[in-house]
């Protein structure tokens, strides 16, 4: 996913089109790659709101919480906090500082609280205050280089936490996660252009956190665990399609079933694993 492109921005219509059926097809048709392909309104009805005005907040991909496995709602969530940060080290450092703020500023008030009891549980309290620092380091205008390392101990941090969990639930925290990035993306583009740009931002930053959680999955040890990973490497790289660089600039196409239909290629694939 490019972060910094010259080229002219070429705005092209969202294929609304890809909905359920079209989408199922392209998979070959199976109610099962139907059921994964559809965007999950029970699970992630924020972009329904957010599409009407309503914002950003709490809401998102909370909807079907009870739903989901707690061990991969939290895998989720913690990965949902990391895009953030990451959509705006990577403002910060190309000096969009008012854009990086914002998403600096999001994690504490729009998702800590779905993670802080476990996050405590797990004797990881010092996360909130770490994400703070780093969200005052960017408030405060400090160089690139020391907000970077704030973001490397909240980095740390998640892996960690991350990390003690199962694969196979590590790469459903990641599906999840893709679902919510095709969810802001469909945001960002109503209209047929990049109307959105925050929302474009996180959706980017998601699947940066998608990308490189898949590739390091793919030095497991465990050869069936990286198999399915080096797979899921190929399904999220063609996600590079819908981005451009940060600010919406660049040759690419506005579709948010790409990363739908890359969600359900994952789904599928990680099946497999136990």
């Amino acid at each position: 996913m490019a972060e910094d492109t010259d080229k002219p921005r070429r705005v092209v219509t969202v294929r609304r089109n890809l909905t359920l059926g079209a989408m199922a097809a392209a998979m070959a048709g199976s109610a099962v790659h139907a059921a994964a392909v559809t965007p999950m309104t029970a699970d992630t009805p924020g972009w329904h709101q957010k599409a009407a005005g309503e914002g950003e907040g709490e809401g998102e991909g909370e909807g079907g919480a009870a739903a989901m496995d707690p061990d991969v709602r939290f895998l989720r969530d913690l990965s949902f906090i990391e895009g953030h940060l990451r959509a705006g080290l990577a403002l910060y450092r190309a000096g969009d500082l008012t854009a990086a703020k914002t998403h600096m500023g999001h994690p504490i008030k729009e998702k800590y609280d779905a993670v802080a009891e476990r996050v405590q549980a797990e004797g990881r309290g010092e996360l909130k205050a770490q994400i703070v620092a780093l969200a005052d380091a960017a408030e405060a205008g400090k160089d690139a280089a020391e907000v970077a390392a704030q973001f490397d101990l909240v980095k740390v941090m998640i892996d960690e936490m991350r990390g003690a969990s199962a694969p196979k639930k590590q790469i459903m925290g990641l599906i999840a996660l893709t679902r919510i990035a095709g969810d802001e993306y469909t945001v960002a583009t109503e209209g047929g252009s990049i109307s959105n740009l925050h929302e474009y931002q996180d959706s980017w930053g998601f699947m940066q956190v998608v990308a490189d959680e898949v590739d390091a999955l793919t030095a497991s040890d465990d050869t069936a665990v990286a198999g399915v990973a080096d797979k899921l490497k190929g399904y999220v790289a063609a996600t590079d399609a819908v981005f451009g660089d940060l600010q919406g600039q660049g040759d690419f196409s506005l579709d948010s079933g790409v990363l739908y239909g890359a969600a359900a290629r994952m789904e599928l694939a990680a099946a497999r694993l136990k």
